[in-house]
């Protein structure tokens, strides 16, 4: 009956309608448009990228998922917009007496796609949505012709150890997060699906897959929350005449590194990143062992440690600058009048001063202590709440990014921050203003996504430049308000932190092209072997931000300051993360490990870091072609750690100790 009905209505058509669906050919990509139900198959080079297409969208578990739309239209146009040129094809229908519509962009290198879906026919109000998938297919269809498929789950922040999880097709996937990597292990053929637009939604990837190398179902949609974006509640409603979908990015590549990094540079059109405020920082951060004790005069001893033992040895930017960084407590162990002496101290040692701050937590927690910065508000009346009560996570109340108090207490301790002179400033548990919250002070916001937007704008309207903008504990969008981005939560000294620190390195190391640089936290070398250290350091200097963390005032022990001289002083190394950005991996890894060989290059090298990460000796091989280099030719190279040469012919081949490291520096 119903497809009966259909046949009906298409007949109804205008012939002039039916006859512009049909296959629509672009740059390599086919757009075929199935007139009797809207439902759309993309394929590009060959291969499918999504089959049998239809939105679907809804609100607060009311899902509208048709096997078919009613009155189908489908038109084209060639456009020209940030991304390029591209041919786009709308195809809209009705459903449920609402009519949604989705545009289909193909660019040379990809396809963007965004739903919109009008109020219902006749209605004269706004109506509203919380979920909107342009992306929604129900349809089995082949991924790859061979086995060993894998999707890559990525996490909402770096929070409570979060990790990155890479499934292999036929196990459950877990829902990913503002994107995700569907690839092939062997070939490295994949395809990306990712949200460019980071300004109102959360975005979910959800694919379930079978062991034959098929996608069995695939929807990427804004509206996600879970216990992972730290939600209390379903995602904040978004209304209007007619609400729209973020666009999303479906872009099939020949290798999914290549796809990740081509879905960050389109992210970064979007919201470009904040203007640079110079190289890629050096220095060192004391909540990596001093934590509560950190007092003036042992930052002031660190610094003058850090300036005698290891600057000269090129431990420090492009500029010359190391940055003395104070982490929480710092108010407990400092004098307000001791700040500009510290900062000055800084300085004659050619260093920077940064410091640590809270914007958008109330570590105090106590809601009915008057707001010094706007006495007419309590501190919990900028709480962010959820059925009445103040949302906590980590141990904190979340702050409302809208209100005029949460602003007048940013306002007050960064332009506090800027008049001592830090230049650099740490800002930690970000994601507690992304919360969906009942409701905000600014009634034009409606979800946490929009909040925390609003709030890191006003961070960086009051910050004017002036501070080098470091987030902690965030969630990886919106990326355009920082200067760097801690790629994981807190890492310390072991193999394990190592590992941990790695796991996001191998599956986040394209946040630096929306972030100036990643940051892998502090070096610690206390409390692990030798070549844990050689290990924990080459994950910071592969990463960006390099910081160490170990107490070296006149207290801290004698034997990890040798070490860090020794260690800290590797000329060749600090070359290497002076002159490399994020290293990328070389494979895959299972699961929630991490890979454990990764590559990047500068105008004169190929550098290659080996980890071994178990308490046995290992072997290791990397063919040549694997990292682009001719299996046919011959390579000078030289180990970092140990300085010894090396020529190699085809492949790499290597022993490491147990829980140790080699970084090959390969002549081009």
């Amino acid at each position: 009956m119903q497809k009966l009905l259909i046949s009906c209505l298409i007949l109804t058509t205008p012939l002039s309608v039916i006859a512009a669906d049909k296959t629509y050919n672009h740059d390599g990509r086919q757009l075929i448009v199935d007139p009797a139900t809207g439902a759309v198959t993309i394929v590009a080079d060959g291969d499918t990228v999504v089959k049998s297409n239809i939105p679907a969208w809804g609100l607060d578990g009311n899902i509208r998922r048709p096997d078919a739309l009613r009155n189908v239209k489908v038109a084209s146009r060639n456009i020209s917009d940030i991304h390029g040129k591209a041919l786009r094809v709308s195809v809209s229908g009705s459903y449920e007496n609402e009519k949604a519509t989705v545009d289909y962009d193909i660019y040379p290198e990809f396809i963007l796609t965004r739903l919109s879906v009008d109020a219902p026919s006749g209605s004269k109000e706004d109506f509203s949505l919380n979920i909107l998938a342009p992306v929604s297919t129900r349809e089995t269809y082949r991924f790859a012709d061979r086995a060993g498929n894998y999707a890559v789950s990525v996490p909402y922040d770096n929070d409570a150890w979060v990790r990155y999880t890479n499934t292999p097709f036929g196990d459950e996937i877990p829902a990913s997060y503002e994107v995700t990597a569907l690839f092939n292990a062997d070939t490295r053929k994949g395809l990306v699906i990712g949200s460019v637009e980071h300004d109102v939604w959360k975005t979910g990837i959800n694919t379930a897959t079978d062991g034959d190398a098929s996608i069995t179902s695939l929807e990427a949609f804004g509206g996600i929350t879970s216990e992972l974006t730290r939600d209390k509640r379903s995602h904040g409603h978004v209304s209007g005449r007619t609400v729209k979908s973020p666009r999303i990015i479906l872009i099939p590549t020949d290798d999914w590194r290549d796809g990740l990094e081509l879905f960050a540079d389109q992210c970064a059109l979007f919201a470009p990143s904040v203007p640079s405020k110079g190289s890629r920082p050096f220095g060192w951060n004391s909540w990596g062992k001093l934590q509560t004790k950190i007092t003036y005069d042992k930052a002031i001893e660190v610094s003058d440690f850090i300036h005698d033992n290891i600057t000269g040895r090129g431990f420090h930017g492009a500029d010359g600058n190391v940055v003395i960084d104070l982490d929480a407590f710092w108010d407990f162990g400092f004098k307000p009048e001791q700040h500009r002496k510290f900062v000055e101290h800084c300085h004659a040692n050619g260093q920077k001063a940064g410091i640590y701050y809270c914007p958008f937590t109330d570590w105090g927690g106590n809601p009915d202590a008057v707001l010094g910065e706007d006495p007419q508000y309590k501190m919990g009346d900028l709480y962010i709440r959820v059925d009445g009560e103040p949302v906590k996570f980590d141990g904190a109340p979340a702050l409302d990014p809208t209100h005029p108090g949460t602003k007048a207490r940013i306002k007050k301790q960064l332009e506090q921050f800027i008049d001592w002179g830090y230049e650099y400033v740490k800002i930690d548990f970000m994601a507690h203003g992304a919360y969906e919250s009942d409701r905000h002070f600014d009634p034009a916001v409606t979800t946490g996504t929009q909040a925390f937007n609003q709030g890191m704008a006003f961070i960086d309207s009051v910050n004017g430049g002036k501070m080098w903008i470091n987030l902690s504990i965030a969630p990886l969008f919106p990326a355009n308000y920082a200067h760097s981005r801690r790629i994981s939560c807190d890492a310390w000294a072991g193999v394990k932190d190592t590992e941990y620190v790695l796991n996001a390195l191998t599956y986040g190391w394209w946040l630096d092209h929306l972030y100036h640089y990643n940051d892998a936290d502090h070096v610690v070398y206390e409390g692990a072997t030798d070549g844990e250290n050689r290990m924990r350091i080459t994950s910071s200097a592969i990463t960006g931000v390099y910081f160490l963390g170990d107490d070296m005032s006149e207290g801290g022990l004698e034997s990890t300051k040798e070490r860090v001289i020794r260690n800290t002083g590797n000329r060749e190394i600090n070359e290497m993360a002076r002159n490399c950005k994020s290293f990328r991996p070389v494979e895959h890894a299972k699961g929630t490990g991490a890979a454990d060989m990764f590559v990047n290059q500068d105008d004169r090298y190929i550098y290659v870091a080996m980890f071994n990460f178990t308490d046995s000796p290992v072997e290791k091989t990397l063919p040549l072609r694997r990292i682009g280099l001719s299996e046919a030719r011959d390579f000078k190279a030289m180990e970092l750690w140990s300085h010894d040469n090396a020529d190699m012919r085809g492949s790499i081949v290597t022993s490491l100790s147990p829980r140790d490291v080699k970084v090959f520096r390969i002549e081009k």
